[in-house]
């Protein structure tokens, strides 16, 4: 007698392709260009007034825009800057994103490893990390949630079909000082 559990699998099988990617170091060891970066990074000027990146980083729900400087990349301006830097005066919203900005940032190629680009972002302490051409050009900017997406990718049945809500209780934040 069958559960239906063969039927069930042979059915997602059939709708699904190949039951998934199996998930080890090889998965890792792939280029970047294998991720869903974006190819298109939003950039500005060294002159640029923050504010306008601000708008538009705000606009594009994005947390980083590349700055650009004679076709090259000269710096990187990330929502983390505008914390750490404390902007937040309405004069600093008229100065030059150049002023804020973090220079001459760490940049990989499409062709690196995703567990290059992930030991850099960790080593570095950043969420986003600038893709280059051989000539230097900008092509892309990697972010931490799209190697998040790469990696869940591998995973989709397990990651996609959990519960709203956590098996464990959460802890009583009701207790005073707690």
């Amino acid at each position: 007698m069958s559960n239906g559990y063969e039927e069930d699998l042979a059915m997602y099988e059939e709708a699904q392709g190949p039951m998934r990617k199996q998930f080890d170091n090889r998965a890792l060891l792939k280029p970047i260009s294998n991720t869903r970066y974006p190819r298109q990074p939003i950039s500005f000027e060294p002159d640029t007034e923050l504010g306008k990146v601000l708008d538009a980083m705000a606009k594009k729900h994005i947390g980083a825009v590349l700055i650009i400087q004679d076709g090259r990349i000269s710096g990187i301006f990330a929502e983390r800057d505008t914390l750490i830097k404390n902007i937040y005066r309405c004069d600093d919203l008229k100065r030059p994103v150049s002023e804020f900005m973090t220079p001459n940032p760490d940049c990989l190629m499409p062709h690196d490893s995703i567990a290059f680009a992930l030991n850099r972002m960790v080593q570095g302490g950043y969420r986003h990390i600038p893709l280059m051409d051989s000539a230097g050009a900008p092509v892309g900017l990697l972010s931490m949630r799209d190697v998040v997406a790469y990696i869940v990718s591998y995973f989709p049945a397990e990651i996609l079909n959990l519960p709203p809500h956590s098996e464990h209780n959460p802890p009583d934040r009701s207790i005073v000082g707690g």
